[in-house]
C-alpha cells in the first residue's frame, strides 16, 4: 500500500530477513525509543520498514516445526509443489500439513501459513520499473507465473480461513473422507489383537471431545488401566459433525421461519448419520471387548471366584441344613427317650397299682374267709357282709395287721376277745384317721374360700398381666406366676382363680342382657380378658410337643399335633 510519501508499507509477516549491519541499527533504534518511553517522552512514528521488530516471528520461525517443515519443502521442486498445490483440495495438504492432518493445532496451522505467506502473500511482489509497466500494458495484466502465485494464495488463504476458525474447521473436518472400517473377529487373533486394535482405536481418537484418549495398551497393562480403557469407549462422546450432508443452506433462508424449517431437516439428516456412526462406534467397542485376551482372562478369573463362592456358600448351607438335621434329630431322640421314660414310669405306677389292687383284693378275701372260719362262730358280727364292709374302710397295714392276729389266735373264748379288742381297735382307728382327712380336706376348703375372698382388683390386675406374659406353653407356667405375684397365692389357688375368671368370661358372651353387658364392662375395668386355666399334665403335654414337633413343620400341621398331644385344646389355643 503507497502512501502520500511514496513509502510502501509492508504486511509484518512478509518483511524479509535484514542484513546484519541493518539488525544492529535496529536494536539500537529499539532501545532508544524504550528509553525514550520511560523518560516520557514519546517517539514520532515513522511509517519506514526499518522501525518494525520482528524478533517473535524470527523466534517462531527458529522452531523444530518450522525446520521439519522447510526439510520437507525442500525435498521436493517448487514446481512440483506449487503443481500439487493447484490440483487438490484438501486443506492441509494447501498448507503442507498433510503429515499432521486432523492433528494438527493452531501453531502448526499459524506457521505454515507464516512462512506461505511469505513468499506468495501478494504484497510480497517487488514493484514493477517503468520499463516493465510498459511493456506489460501498464500493469493491466499478469504474467503467467504471477497467475499462478495469485491462484495458488487464494487457496493458502482459503485453507488458513477454514481451519483457524473452529466451528469451519469441525465442519470441513468432518467432511474429510476417512476409514470407518472394523476389523471381523476373523482378521486377528490373541498375538495381532494389539497391533489390529491399537491403530483403529488410533484412527478413531480424532473425533474424541474428552481428552487425553487412554491408550489400549498391551498384554502387560493392568487390568484396572484396560477396564478404563473400556468404560472410555463404552461412553465415548464424539465431535463428528456431519453438517456436510445438509441439503439446505441457512444462508438462503427468506426468513426465520424458513431458516427454522431448514434448521429442523437439516437436524434430520444429521441425526441419521449420526445414528449410524454410535452404532460404529458401539460395535467397535463390542468386538474389542469380547476378544480382548486380557479381558477374557480377567473375565475367566471372575468366573472362577464366583464359582468358589457360590461353591462355599453352597458347602456352608450344606452344613448348616446338616447341623440343623443333626440337631433336630438329636432333639427328637431326646424327646422320645424322655417320653419313653414317661411311659415307662407310668407303666410301672399302673403295674405298682395293680399289684397293690390283687394284694389288697388277696388279703381282703383272705381275712373274710379267716373271719368266717375262726371268729364267727363266736359271734356273727363278722360274717362275710360285715367283713366286707370293715375291710374297705381299711387300710393295706390294717388289713395285713388282722390277717397274720387271726392267723395266729388259738381256740377258746379268751382268745377271740383278744382278737375282738385289736379289730375293735383297728376300727377306731381308722374312724379317727377319716375324721381327721375330712378336717384337713373342710380346713383347705375354708382356706381357699378366704383366699377367694381376699382377692383384690390389684390382684386381678396382676393375675391377668402375669397370664399375658407368660401365656401356655411357658415352662412352669403356674409356679412362675405364682413367682411373679409374690408368692401369695398357691399355683392351685392361681388356676382355680383362672377358672372362674373363664368361666365368667364364657357366662358373658353367652348372655345378651343390658345389665351383663354392663358387669362385664365394669369388670373389664378392671380385669383384663384372662385365657382358658391350663392344667399341670396339659402344661406337660404342651411342652413335649413343642419338643417333639420343631418349627420347620409347616404351622398348620404342628399345631394341630400339638393340639392332638395336649388333649383338650385347640390350635389357637
Amino acid at each position: 500500500e503507497q502512501n502520500k510519501r511514496g513509502v510502501v508499507k509492508i504486511n509484518p509477516m512478509t518483511i524479509p530477513r535484514a542484513p546484519k549491519e541493518e539488525e544492529e541499527k535496529k536494536e539500537k533504534k529499539s532501545k532508544t525509543s524504550k528509553k525514550n518511553k520511560k523518560k516520557g517522552k514519546r517517539g514520532k512514528q515513522t511509517e519506514s520498514d526499518d522501525e518494525y521488530d520482528d524478533s517473535e516471528e524470527q523466534k517462531m520461525m527458529k522452531d523444530k516445526f518450522h525446520d521439519e517443515w522447510e526439510k520437507k519443502r525442500k525435498q521436493v521442486s517448487k514446481k512440483d509443489l506449487e503443481t500439487n498445490t493447484l490440483l487438490v483440495d484438501d486443506h492441509y495438504h494447501v498448507l503442507g500439513l498433510e503429515d499432521f492432518g486432523l492433528a494438527a493445532t493452531e501453531h502448526n496451522i499459524k506457521s505454515a501459513y507464516r512462512k506461505l505467506a511469505l513468499e506468495y502473500h501478494p504484497d510480497k511482489k517487488r514493484p514493477a520499473t517503468e520499463e516493465e509497466k510498459k511493456d506489460e500494458g501498464e500493469g493491466d495484466t499478469l504474467n503467467p507465473e504471477e497467475k499462478v502465485k495469485k491462484e495458488i494464495w487464494l487457496k493458502i488463504l482459503k485453507a488458513y480461513e477454514t481451519l483457524i476458525d473452529p466451528e469451519k474447521r469441525k465442519k470441513y473436518d468432518s467432511s474429510l473422507p476417512f476409514d470407518e472400517n472394523i476389523p471381523d473377529e476373523d482378521d486377528f487373533d490373541d498375538e495381532s489383537f494389539y497391533d489390529v486394535f491399537t491403530e483403529v482405536f488410533n484412527r478413531n481418537a480424532i473425533w474424541a471431545k474428552n481428552k487425553p484418549v487412554p491408550q489400549l495398551g498391551n498384554e502387560k497393562t493392568p487390568i484396572k488401566k484396560v477396564l478404563k480403557f473400556y468404560r472410555y469407549w463404552d461412553n465415548f462422546d464424539t465431535w463428528r459433525d456431519f453438517s456436510c450432508h445438509d441439503e439446505y443452506d441457512l444462508e438462503e433462508a427468506g426468513d426465520r421461519y424458513e431458516r427454522a424449517y431448514m434448521n429442523k431437516e437439516n437436524k434430520k439428516i444429521r441425526d441419521k448419520y449420526i445414528k449410524v456412526e454410535k452404532q460404529r462406534l458401539i460395535e467397535l467397542y463390542r468386538i474389542a471387548y469380547n476378544n480382548d485376551p486380557r479381558i477374557k482372562a480377567h473375565n475367566e478369573q471372575l468366573k472362577k471366584e464366583e464359582e468358589q463362592k457360590k461353591k462355599e456358600k453352597f458347602e456352608k448351607k450344606q452344613k448348616a441344613r446338616e447341623e440343623r438335621k443333626r440337631l433336630e434329630n438329636e432333639a427328637n431322640r431326646k424327646l422320645e427317650e424322655e417320653k419313653r421314660k414317661v411311659e415307662e414310669a407310668k407303666e410301672k405306677q399302673r403295674k405298682m397299682v395293680e399289684i397293690k389292687k390283687q394284694l389288697r383284693e388277696t388279703m381282703s378275701t383272705k381275712l373274710i374267709e379267716l373271719a368266717d372260719q375262726k371268729l364267727k362262730q363266736f359271734s356273727y358280727e363278722y360274717d362275710q357282709y360285715a367283713m366286707e364292709e370293715i375291710v374297705k374302710k381299711l387300710t393295706d397295714e390294717d388289713i395285713q395287721k388282722l390277717v397274720n392276729e387271726i392267723t395266729d389266735m388259738g381256740e377258746g373264748q379268751d382268745e377271740f376277745d383278744r382278737v375282738k379288742v385289736i379289730i375293735d381297735q383297728v376300727k377306731q382307728d381308722n374312724i379317727k384317721r377319716i375324721k381327721e382327712e375330712q378336717k384337713k380336706d373342710l380346713k383347705k376348703r375354708e382356706e381357699a374360700k378366704e383366699s377367694n375372698k381376699t382377692w383384690t382388683k390389684e390382684d386381678f390386675a396382676l393375675l391377668v398381666k402375669a397370664l399375658n406374659k407368660y401365656p401356655g406353653g411357658t415352662r412352669d407356667r403356674w409356679k412362675t406366676i405364682a413367682c411373679f405375684m409374690g408368692n401369695s397365692y398357691t399355683s392351685k389357688d392361681i388356676i382355680d382363680m383362672t377358672q372362674q375368671l373363664q368361666k365368667r368370661k364364657n357366662a358373658g358372651k353367652k348372655t345378651k342382657k343390658e345389665g351383663d353387658k354392663k358387669k362385664a364392662e365394669d369388670t373389664s375395668k378392671t380385669e383384663t380378658k384372662p385365657e382358658e386355666a391350663w392344667s399341670e399334665e396339659q402344661q406337660k403335654s404342651l411342652e413335649l410337643g413343642l419338643k417333639k414337633y420343631p418349627k420347620t413343620l409347616p404351622p398348620k400341621e404342628r399345631w394341630d399335633k400339638i393340639s392332638k398331644e395336649v388333649g383338650d385344646k385347640t390350635p389357637k389355643e
